[in-house]
């Protein structure tokens, strides 16, 4: 009796055996199915790149302490500037201002909005040379903050961190967050990211809100890198280049057209060719060292998808015309597209505004038939149309002839339209304007936009 109960437990046994590798064998055919098709061969993305926590290198710290740099120039100049850069090597000697500093205490150097240098780019800029490859993911600008708004002194408007590997590419890191605050003398602005990248340079973009910009030091931290690592490919990248004068770079025009776009989605890259002034004909200049030659400069070092022109206020179509005869087909070789801002009017007589924007109507739209040009910006519509429908917004200067803060703001949002087709309702970038009056500038560049200014019929 054992035996036949042995027996028949080895039937079950060897019956199971069988049964388990013929379940086996099709598992794995299956698993072989599954292994085979695109989906289950392809490495997710996140898996595909290298990431470095760079805090957990031993020789992780601030990598930019005692390192050279180079910097825009002082105001008014390197030799004499009103707030210096002790030994040029103030902005990374570890000397950060105290809590109560002045604003002239040596621990600040002084950027002024108004040199050549900031309204050639549209920034102000200190550049360090890490001296060699790094692994690198915090960085801090130590700047001066609403303490001393009593001077005319905040916090700037934003401060963009580059990082390049040989330090004529650069990729934008992204921006640190601007809190100013009137509690203390000197505010750290950081940006930290979640994974390190490489970088032999770090530069410190500064985009200033009052006409000052005082920072005391800046700061990288990092670790030694192994091996130089490839920037991440982000979303391709529209680049516009401004020509023209402080009708253009007064209260950073470019850039705040350049933030509406980010708020939206649309990545723009935006630099400046500016001087307080200029005429389009000293651009077309090509001995003219200030306007033609730094303009020719920048389209042999830059590739620009758009070229903006902005003419002297007092230019009409017959000083415009000779001078895009030689700038629009010079552009065109290069490849970028064209496209006019029609100034508003720099009239500080507010009863002589109209006159001086009807000039600049007449001698843009005759620009734009004559050399096929598809877009021009109305800032002088939108001027009128606000003076005439908001008057309470203040979109002129104390000087009564350039835009005011909120002025430039209003000809961004005329440029988003007319160059990105941008619909505002879309837009969450306000310029620190509060809710009613960004509802009111975006009216106004609306209606510049889609039905532009009633001229009077005699003008």
């Amino acid at each position: 009796m054992k035996r036949k109960l042995v027996s028949i437990f080895l039937c079950f046994a060897l019956l199971f055996s069988f049964s388990a590798v013929l379940f086996g064998c099709e598992e794995a055919q299956e698993q072989s199915k599954e292994q085979s098709t695109p989906e289950q061969e392809s490495v997710p993305e996140e898996e595909s790149k290298i990431m470095i926590n760079a805090k957990e290198l031993p020789d992780y710290g601030n990598i930019t302490l005692g390192k050279a740099y180079t910097r825009t120039a002082l105001y008014p100049n390197d030799n004499e500037p009103s707030y210096p850069d002790e030994g040029n090597k103030s902005m990374t000697d570890g000397a950060i201002a105290s809590d109560t500093a002045r604003y002239s205490d040596k621990t600040f150097m002084g950027f002024n909005k108004s040199i050549s240098e900031y309204t050639s780019k549209g920034y102000a800029h200190v550049t360090v040379d890490l001296g060699g490859l790094y692994y690198v993911d915090k960085f801090v600008a130590h700047t001066a903050s609403a303490y001393h708004e009593s001077v005319g002194i905040t916090a700037p408007q934003y401060v963009d961190i580059m990082v390049s590997h040989d330090g004529e590419s650069w990729y934008r890191a992204g921006r640190a967050p601007v809190n100013d605050t009137a509690e203390v003398s000197c505010i750290a602005l950081t940006l930290e990211l979640e994974w390190a990248l490489t970088a032999r340079y770090v530069q410190y973009r500064f985009i200033g809100h009052s006409n000052w910009i005082m920072v005391s030091e800046v700061e990288a931290f990092g670790a030694q890198a192994e091996e130089e690592l490839p920037y991440p490919e982000g979303e391709s990248i529209q680049s516009f280049l401004f020509v023209g004068n402080s009708s253009t770079y007064f209260f950073d025009i470019p850039t705040k057209f350049m933030y509406i776009a980010e708020s939206v989605g649309i990545n723009v890259d935006v630099s400046y060719c500016t001087v307080g002034g200029a005429y389009l004909s000293q651009f077309a200049d090509a001995n003219d060292e200030k306007h033609g030659k730094a303009l020719r400069s920048q389209l042999e070092e830059n590739t620009f998808d758009y070229v903006i022109l902005q003419d002297n206020g007092n230019a009409d179509f017959e000083d415009s015309k000779p001078a895009c005869d030689i700038l629009v087909p010079m552009l065109r070789e290069t490849g970028a597209t064209v496209y006019l801002y029609k100034r508003y009017s720099s009239n500080d007589v507010p009863a002589n505004r109209l006159d001086s924007a009807y000039r600049h109507e007449v001698n843009y739209t005759k620009l734009a038939e004559t050399f096929d040009i598809e877009k021009v910006a109305p800032g002088a519509d939108a001027f009128l149309i606000c003076e005439r429908k908001y008057p309470e917004l203040v979109i002129y200067h104390t000087d009564n002839s350039h835009h005011s803060d909120l002025g430039a703001y209003l000809l961004a949002c005329v440029m988003a339209i007319t160059y990105l087709d941008i619909d505002l309702d879309d837009v969450t970038y306000t310029a620190g304007f509060d809710a009613d009056t960004v509802a009111k500038i975006k009216d106004c560049a609306r209606m510049a936009c889609e039905e532009g200014f009633d001229y009077p019929q005699d003008k």
